[in-house]
């Protein structure tokens, strides 16, 4: 999974918010490794990302970390 994670992760620094297909379609992997790698990255031990849609469709996941980081010395 980390090769799958970090290619996730590369098109989450480009478009820190995204749904399943935007990954899918930018990273080349399929529907269930994306989804899965998504899984093990908002586990709260690792809590990269965060699902902000409450659904078990159409989800769409934030890179909460690089957009806080973003957001540094906004006010």
């Amino acid at each position: 999974m980390a090769g799958s994670a970090q290619q996730v992760l590369d098109v989450l620094f480009e478009r820190p918010i995204a749904n399943i297909t935007t990954l899918v379609e930018r990273s080349g992997l399929t529907p269930a490794t994306v989804g899965k790698v998504m899984e093990r990255l908002s586990q709260p031990e690792i809590d990269l990302v965060r699902e902000l849609t409450g659904q078990k469709r159409n989800r769409v996941f934030a890179y909460t970390g690089y957009i806080e980081i973003l957001n540094q010395g906004i006010s």
